[in-house]
């Protein structure tokens, strides 16, 4: 055991001659909020995609809660506790949020009972909506459904891919709430642009640029660090 939840250590990947991912170490403990940003194309949605079974990868190791699952099927990465969201929702429109649901508790080890789902599905105020049909449903609302899809399944770490993707103002900050919430009940890793978001959910930072780590700290450390203004942000007030 080494002591953390997610220990990725020396992680590459590569596309042909295209290097995506180049010797990235991250390391995140249970009941820690990770963040990671950086521009588009740095790397950030491999690196979940290797971690969570989605690709493979071309060097390095990951563990997660003490055992390695580089190589092993998403289900399977899924079923040990490590799950994610992603950058584009995903929900089966022409079906119910009900059997959106219960699609997603078909591989589960331990779902939550109907208790546990209905409780869930009141804090994410999507209860309501069980026989409406997902596709339906507002962005904010599949958003939380995909949650509900994950959250049922009693994860350790979600991985959120910009969470707030498409939101309204009044709708990013409702789901600031939800998630400053949701690290009660499991460990986050979370990919953003919107640096309100790392601000009030991180408690560490983790910047890649083109493929690489570019630095690693505290929220306020990272977003003030020169590097990360002149290669990412353009401003210390972004």
């Amino acid at each position: 055991m080494t002591g953390y939840l997610l220990d990725a250590t020396g992680v590459s990947k590569r596309f042909g001659g295209v290097i995506a991912l180049k010797d990235v170490d991250v390391r995140q403990r249970a009941g820690e909020t990770l963040g990671m940003i950086g521009p588009n194309g740095s790397g950030k949605t491999t690196f979940v995609n290797l971690v969570t079974g989605h690709l493979s990868a071309s060097g390095g190791s990951v563990t997660f809660d003490g055992r390695p699952i580089l190589g092993a099927k998403p289900y399977q990465i899924a079923g040990a506790g490590l799950t994610r969201t992603y950058q584009a929702v995903r929900v089966f429109g022409q079906l119910s949020v009900r059997e959106n649901v219960a699609t997603a508790m078909v591989d589960a080890r331990d779902p939550v009972g109907p208790d546990g789902l209905a409780e869930i599905a009141d804090w994410l105020s999507i209860g309501h909506r069980f026989d409406a049909r997902a596709g339906s449903l507002t962005l904010d609302e599949q958003r939380r459904v995909e949650l509900l899809m994950r959250l049922v399944q009693r994860p350790k770490l979600v991985m959120l891919d910009e969470p707030v993707g498409g939101l309204s103002a009044h709708e990013v900050r409702a789901m600031i709430q939800l998630l400053s919430e949701l690290k009660a009940r499991c460990s986050l890793f979370v990919i953003e642009h919107t640096m309100k978001v790392i601000r009030e959910l991180a408690d560490k930072v983790v910047v890649l640029l083109a493929g690489e780590k570019l630095a690693e700290g505290p929220p306020a450390e990272i977003l003030a660090d020169a590097r990360v203004v002149e290669k990412y942000l353009g401003s210390a007030d972004a």
